[in-house]
């Protein structure tokens, strides 16, 4: 999944495999094998990655963003109360929430 993921979203930025290994200060040929699938990128290029194509590293690895399953299992979750004026809260609010948290408690979201 994540070679997939890494190539469709370099192609949806419109950004070439030697942009992508110049940035990470790799050869195109061990940025190809990372679309290919035949080389994982260790933890720091994985973060490096992230960065450049402005994504998190859970949509990299899984196609989906932490985010959207946070705000869907807060939404969906009975036990879990986030009221705001009127006591009923929207799922762009609710993200927007979740967003501000991860980023002042947690720093960068990944």
């Amino acid at each position: 999944m994540f070679p997939d993921n890494l190539k469709k979203i370099r192609k949806e930025k419109k950004l070439t495999q030697q942009y992508m290994a110049d940035k990470l200060g790799i050869s195109r040929p061990a940025y190809t094998a990372y679309e290919l699938g035949k080389r994982e990128p260790d933890h720091n290029t994985l973060i490096a990655i992230s960065n450049i194509l402005d994504v998190s590293i859970d949509f990299l690895l899984k196609g989906r963003n932490s985010i959207d399953e946070q705000t869907s299992r807060i939404l969906n979750d009975p036990e879990t109360l986030i009221a705001s004026r009127d006591g009923e809260i929207t799922e762009e609010e609710a993200r927007e929430l979740l967003e501000l948290i991860l980023k002042k408690g947690f720093g960068k979201k990944d």
